[in-house]
């Protein structure tokens, strides 16, 4: 499942450029669970498709998604995988694919409600700066060499745990829910 597609986002039917990524849709996802980690599925169909009912199959696929991206974002372990090609990909699309996802990550935080006006740390405030600037990268020509494979995994792994950063900033633990031990 690298690519879903829906209908309504299709050029012919909105002024988008095709079918939204898998990573895209997974980067939105995550930008509304960042802002209501108590978010539901409804909730997150109503914010990106707004008068769009999927069809079954995408459903399926959607809610597969929902369910393995909040799971993730909720484990101790950090286990959250962005949906990006596979590593023997062309560097060039997965930058790409990395691009679509921040897209998607800064859309959801948006359309979540945050605003200039939201507080954040200086350090998700420098995050999400940064999420836009990556978000709008064309990634055309793009070198193949092991340096430039590293450097992406390391961009990789700063997004990754700057979310965790983001979601554990915007989603503090309640104090009046602490757990006890036996």
């Amino acid at each position: 499942m690298s690519q879903l597609y829906f209908p309504s986002l299709s050029p012919d039917k909105q002024t988008g450029d095709g079918p939204a990524t898998l990573a895209e849709l997974q980067g939105a996802l995550c930008g509304l669970l960042c802002m209501d980690s108590m978010a539901d599925r409804t909730t997150w169909y109503k914010k990106l498709f707004d008068d769009f009912a999927p069809a079954e199959e995408e459903k399926l696929d959607l809610t597969h998604l929902f369910d393995d991206t909040i799971q993730a974002l909720n484990s101790l372990d950090f286990d959250f995988q962005m949906e990006l090609p596979a590593d023997n990909a062309p560097l060039s699309s997965r930058l790409s694919a990395l691009s679509d996802w921040c897209q998607g990550l800064a859309y959801g935080l948006g359309a979540s409600g945050m605003s200039n006006e939201t507080e954040l740390s200086d350090d998700c405030q420098e995050y999400v700066t940064d999420v836009i600037k990556i978000s709008q990268v064309s990634f055309d020509d793009v070198e193949e060499s092991e340096d430039e494979r590293a450097n992406f995994e390391e961009l990789v792994e700063y997004l990754r745990m700057g979310l965790f950063l983001l979601y554990g900033e915007m989603q503090p633990v309640d104090p009046t829910q602490e757990s006890t031990e036996h």
